[in-house]
């Protein structure tokens, strides 16, 4: 039985009821309807809540891409004002690219909202994405697998990490863009309307005119998708936990008896561990996983690569590394951070500039890191550690460098955070931040 679309006021009730306390949440606003409800939604629940201990702030980010952004923007801070909702308007400036407006935009917006959030020390950031747009998002992925019944499918998670140090949340994932309409209508409040949402150059607004008067997609199958990601994210945590060993961040093992188990968890735990040794943002592709597994599965002992990433299968069992091309130097300015290779976040706080760049091994140092690896595996394992090349013995120290967390540093999902954690704690990255809300187990 299909569960029945809930109303914005009853989803923000639910949400708050959730959420951790003290708060501060931080509504990414548009003044397009799904945002401007969100906010009124939550100011009003606000009002009659009970607990207390939950601060409300808006934000609206001025994308600049129309002559009318300004102007709304204002119109946005004035409902603000009217309502006594403290908001700030952020104007994304500079150059913007003549091709893949949609997600660069998303991109400015999103690390707007987080220099806003930092500085006014936001718990989690909001955003007002409808049921509409899950559907929508549901059917685009779709059309780009060719079915229904791909993890992917899952659609949008109630609950993203953003550069591993904030929480964005979506209240309204169950909430049909109607009833937002209706709630605002009822109260006497109006929102603007977006025209690049009819423009048919986008994918989403072609995906959206396709989907008129047919659903594709329910919220039981989402949800169901939902559950099955959690699920073999949880599957590939248990593996990690039990077999994985990540030594200084480069070296992993799994044991033989590690890569004859389920097979799904096993690849999921890989895709994601082939990210995080080969300094990638995102997991392979399917026909280089089926190469993986291929090989994998073959037990012939030798060595492939995949992801920049070399699979040295022994009698033993299977050790990962970064393979050894294209690991180049990079210049780091005094006070700048930079990323090397895709692995490790550097800053450098003094006053010089640095060089960073491959660590050139030593057979001894080399055994005496990894003294449970076959030599060879140890000393190619040494190469892919990062070195400062350029620097005074005695500032060494003072370099600072952790490791990048592969697919999960920039966007983590609720449906990843389990084996994310795992990873973390496997190479001494700093603790994710706790989720501030216990996600609904509505079907959505």
């Amino acid at each position: 039985m299909t569960t029945p679309d809930p109303s914005p006021q009853s989803a923000v009730r639910e949400f708050l009821a959730g959420l951790s306390r003290p708060a501060k949440l931080l509504v990414g606003i548009s003044g397009g309807s799904d945002s401007t409800g969100l906010l009124l939604a939550l100011q009003e629940a606000l009002a009659t809540d009970p607990e207390g201990g939950i601060e409300l702030a808006a934000a609206t980010i001025d994308h600049a891409l129309r002559a009318e952004s300004g102007a709304e923007a204002g119109a946005v801070a004035s409902l603000c004002a009217r309502k006594g909702i403290p908001h700030t308007i952020r104007r994304w400036d500079g150059d913007k690219p003549t091709t893949g407006i949609p997600a660069a935009a998303r991109e400015a917006r999103y690390r707007l909202l987080m220099e806003i959030a930092d500085e006014i020390a936001a718990t989690a950031i909001l955003t007002g994405h409808t049921l509409d747009d899950q559907i929508e998002t549901v059917a685009m992925r779709a059309v780009r697998n060719g079915t229904k019944g791909k993890l992917g499918l899952a659609g949008m998670a109630g609950a993203v990490l953003l550069d591993r140090r904030r929480w964005l949340l979506r209240p309204f994932l169950s909430v049909r863009r109607s009833a937002i309409r209706d709630f605002l209508a009822a109260g006497g409040e109006g929102w603007i309307d977006d025209p690049s949402n009819l423009d048919s150059h986008y994918e989403r607004v072609r995906t959206r005119n396709a989907l008129t008067g047919i659903e594709t997609v329910t919220m039981d199958e989402i949800a169901a998708a939902g559950a099955s990601r959690t699920s073999l994210s949880s599957l590939a945590a248990e593996l990690a936990r039990e077999q994985l060993t990540i030594s200084h961040g480069v070296l992993a093992y799994l044991p033989v008896e590690a890569l004859g188990g389920d097979p799904l968890a096993r690849d999921h735990l890989l895709g994601h561990l082939i990210a995080l040794l080969g300094g990638r943002e995102h997991v392979p592709s399917t026909e280089t996983m089926t190469r993986v597994a291929a090989f994998l599965d073959g037990r012939q002992l030798g060595r492939m690569s995949a992801g920049r990433v070399i699979f040295d299968l022994r009698r033993d069992g299977l050790y990962l590394y970064r393979e050894s091309r294209n690991l180049n130097p990079v210049r780091i300015a005094a006070g700048a951070v930079k990323v090397w290779d895709g692995r490790y976040r550097v800053h450098n706080p003094t006053n010089s500039e640095i060089v960073i760049g491959p660590t050139i091994p030593d057979r001894t140092l080399a055994g005496s890191l990894f003294p449970n690896a076959p030599g060879s595996v140890a000393m190619r394992a040494m190469a892919a550690m990062p070195q400062v090349q350029t620097l005074e013995t005695g500032l060494l120290h003072a370099i600072d460098m952790h490791p990048v967390l592969g697919t999960f540093e920039r966007f983590l999902s609720q449906f990843e955070l389990e084996i994310a954690a795992q990873f973390a704690d496997l190479v001494g990255c700093d603790d994710i931040p706790p989720l501030p809300v216990k996600l609904s187990q509505r079907k959505s």
